[in-house]
């Protein structure tokens, strides 16, 4: 009984466990790829923590990845972006400007349930953003900021 309890807590925390590990993956691939290591932001944890915790404007989980110092241009960064991401993310904005900066944004949907990738590079720094939100909780959130404007 025991094990089969144990068994299915495991199978329960898999899609969590894969979640943060599929993000993990990223940033490994991404450092393996340019020759640069993510840069250690202190008390990330305690923020991760105070986003799961309070959920604020309907995120629940947050990861974050920070290069300094990468050679790349904006195409082969583009391209870098999307090989990591992998077949499980849909790019929904790319964005390149003139002076070398790049954002690509990727999408999963998950239920109710919205999972958003970010991937800039800007200048010679590259982040990894994702987050885990509830999309009618951020509009409402951005509706009640006076971020958006309601169309009469």
């Amino acid at each position: 009984m025991r094990r089969l309890c144990a068994g299915m807590i495991l199978l329960a925390a898999l899609p969590l466990a894969s979640w943060g590990s599929e993000f993990n993956w990223l940033v490994r691939e991404f450092a393996r790829q340019t020759g640069v290591e993510p840069v250690h932001i202190p008390l990330f944890g305690l923020v991760q923590f105070v986003v799961a915790v309070a959920r604020p404007a309907g995120t629940s989980e947050l990861k974050l990845a920070v290069f300094e110092h990468v050679h790349l241009e904006p195409a082969r960064f583009t391209e870098m972006s999307d090989n990591a991401a992998g077949n499980l993310w849909k790019p929904m904005i790319r964005v390149k400007s003139s002076h070398h900066e790049s954002t690509n944004i990727y999408a999963q949907t998950e239920g109710e349930r919205l999972r958003l990738l970010i991937a800039t590079l800007d200048q010679q720094d590259a982040t990894f953003v994702q987050v885990r939100l509830k999309p009618e909780e951020l509009m409402r959130f951005l509706d009640e900021h006076g971020v958006t404007k309601k169309q009469k």
